[in-house]
């Protein structure tokens, strides 16, 4: 009996201290997190400009408003915060966004961690539509998808939106193999609604281009105060001639027995000529190879099988395939293998 009372005032006492707080908190008490504007919205801003955003937290709880963490996941940098805002007052979180990387409508968002019950979490977003002084038409950007010694040519323009003139002065590739040529476009030519001095750049990838992915850039000057320098990246892949695929055989450690097999893809990447698979060979007689066509004069499979009684040991073999085709008559394919 004397420990059921003991337990009884212990609650009793805990109710009376709880009390409190929990009246207070169905009366509204604690922090409470006000934004009136959770998204700023700059309208059109010119490339390369600084946006400074000052988003408003007003506290109308009863309690200090704690920012616990003021998360960018933009790209902006925050220029500071208020980490506690009393009761009745009203502080900001502000933040800068560089637009030189960005072209066109942007939405970026910042994530607010406080102690507010009811809003513990809140994303403060930013909105502008960005404006280059100098647009590059189609975009700021070239995809090269060709074969080996054949020339392909891709156009751009240049305009600008704005009142300011330019010109443009020079155009540089970073490869010899991507060469430009600018002309300034003629009263016929222009794109509406855009200043008159418009400029048609000519990127070409010569045939000499090695075989393999493109990675160049393109930087155009011209005499715009605000836009002196422009990059526009060349991507894109020089495909072989006559394609293997893959362009060695890796077996691994195997068992002879089992008659492990690997195959190789021939593609023929000339339009209007074929180019047949006539035989294939392996310097090794611990492997067989045979030909199959998947599409005459363009697709073939070479299969590389391991003889069953093939003596165990290291083998580092070389398999060697004959076609029709003039400049490639044999092509070469290293084969390796642990035989067990």
């Amino acid at each position: 009996m004397r420990m059921y009372t003991t337990i009884l005032l212990v609650a009793v006492a805990l109710a009376l201290v709880a009390g409190p707080s929990a009246a207070q908190e169905a009366e509204g008490g604690g922090p409470k997190m006000v934004i009136a504007e959770k998204t700023l919205d700059f309208a059109t801003v010119a490339q390369g400009e600084v946006i400074e955003a000052n988003f408003k937290l007003v506290n109308q709880g009863s309690q200090p408003l704690q920012l616990k963490a003021v998360r960018p996941t933009c790209g902006c940098t925050v220029a500071n915060f208020d980490e506690e805002i009393a009761p009745g007052s009203e502080g900001y979180v502000k933040a800068k966004l560089n637009t030189s990387a960005f072209s066109g409508p942007i939405t970026k968002s910042i994530l607010v961690v406080t102690n507010d019950p009811e809003t513990p979490t809140v994303s403060l977003v930013i909105k502008a539509v960005i404006q280059p002084y100098l647009e590059i038409k189609p975009r700021p950007l070239v995809r090269f998808s060709t074969v080996q010694k054949a020339a392909v040519t891709e156009k751009l323009r240049v305009t600008t939106a704005m009142e300011q003139a330019f010109h443009v002065t020079e155009v540089s590739s970073s490869v010899p193999y991507v060469t430009t040529a600018v002309r300034k476009l003629g009263p016929d030519e222009l794109t509406p609604d855009r200043q008159p001095d418009q400029y048609e750049i000519t990127v070409t990838m010569t045939g000499d281009a090695p075989v393999g992915p493109v990675n160049a850039e393109l930087t155009i000057r011209t005499d715009h105060p605000k836009a002196k320098e422009i990059s526009v990246k060349v991507f894109g892949v020089v495909r072989a001639l006559i394609h293997v695929t893959p362009s060695q055989i890796q077996f691994g450690s195997i068992e002879a027995e089992v008659k492990p097999g690997r195959n190789v893809v021939v593609v023929n990447n000339q339009e209007g000529k074929e180019v047949k698979v006539t035989g294939a060979e392996i310097n090794d007689p611990a492997f067989v190879a045979e030909v199959f066509t998947i599409e005459e004069g363009q697709r073939y499979q070479v299969t590389i099988t391991v003889k069953p009684d093939a003596e165990p040991g290291t083998r580092d073999a070389v398999l060697t395939i004959a076609t029709t085709d003039a400049q490639f008559p044999q092509l070469t394919v290293p084969v390796r293998a642990h035989i067990k």
